[in-house]
């Protein structure tokens, strides 16, 4: 887990296509992207945690 700045990741969110946030619904990825705009008129220096984890799988054919 980390402090992110909501400013860096902003850009990132708006690009749905090309990243994870197309499993989420459209209205919810509606509703957390104008939370983070929204986040950002009021305090444009606003961290959030971001919990992320990676899982790498090695295989062998036997």
């Amino acid at each position: 887990m980390e402090q992110i700045a909501v400013a860096d990741y902003v850009h990132h969110a708006e690009n749905r296509d090309i990243s994870v946030l197309t499993l989420i619904n459209d209205a919810d990825y509606k509703d957390g992207l104008e939370k983070m705009k929204s986040d950002l008129k009021v305090d444009p220096y606003k961290q959030i945690t971001n919990d992320f984890a990676e899982v790498f799988f090695i295989s062998k054919k036997l």
